[in-house]
């Protein structure tokens, strides 16, 4: 065996991009109950052209039009970013009415089937303040009409939400808050939960869970890492 701190670059990556694949090919065939992955260095996926592994697993899924579902879950709470891995200065061309739409419907279709109820969901601004509600925010020009659709589609939906005051409390209204980008509500829920946490892609014909953190290479050999997000995978998994 070679030794694991030798290992090219190229050589990490053929080897995982090979074991990604076997496991989608294992879970779209029934032959496991679903996919569990520890962290990965994205660094490893650049060959791929996917800037995560949501969104790989969407690829090899033939999802194309997004709807995937980068969902943190918690027993007591869940949050979802809109937008999953890209820089925040993108984000505001990314969002629109209908890519809002097609994302809550998809959550709200999956976590009924996931886990057997119909979802209270809370969604987010962009701007501090919801920009004053401004007439060319996107508060305005996207995210209250798509509210609005989603309710006329009988989705339980309450929005936009002012993000900075949001996770105080008025969280716990809600079976899942979701944001506009990842750190808008990644951030805070991991403030709260911490490592009892787990990241569930929704929208793939099978489960597919990983921990809600980093691959922390910092730690590697130093025995310092800690398992209980991986461990909360392993339950869930083995409840389902």
């Amino acid at each position: 065996f070679k030794d694991p701190f030798k290992v090219s670059l190229h050589e990490s990556s053929r080897y995982l991009i090979k074991s990604l694949e076997l496991a989608n090919e294992l879970a779209n065939g029934k032959q496991v109950k679903g996919i569990i992955n520890c962290p990965i260095d994205k660094k490893l996926l650049r060959k791929t052209n996917k800037i995560g592994v949501t969104e790989y697993f969407a690829s090899m899924c033939n999802i194309r039009d997004k709807s995937e579902i980068m969902m943190i879950y918690n027993k007591s709470f869940s949050v979802v970013p809109i937008t999953t891995h890209i820089n925040v200065k993108d984000v505001s061309k990314i969002i629109s009415k209908k890519f809002i739409i097609r994302k809550i419907l998809s959550l709200d279709k999956n976590f009924k089937k996931l886990f057997k109820i119909k979802p209270k969901i809370g969604i987010l601004g962009l701007n501090p303040h919801n920009a004053e509600f401004k007439k060319d925010s996107e508060e305005v020009k996207m995210i209250i009409p798509a509210v609005s659709n989603l309710k006329k589609r009988g989705i339980n939906i309450q929005g936009p939400i002012v993000s900075d005051t949001s996770f105080i409390t008025n969280y716990k209204k809600f079976n899942v808050l979701v944001g506009m980008y990842h750190d808008q509500v990644l951030t805070p829920f991991k403030t709260l939960f911490k490592f009892n946490a787990i990241n569930i892609t929704l929208g793939l014909p099978y489960i597919r869970v990983s921990p809600d953190h980093g691959p922390a290479s910092n730690l590697i050999g130093k025995n310092k890492g800690n398992f209980q997000s991986l461990l909360e995978c392993v339950k869930f998994i083995n409840k389902k």
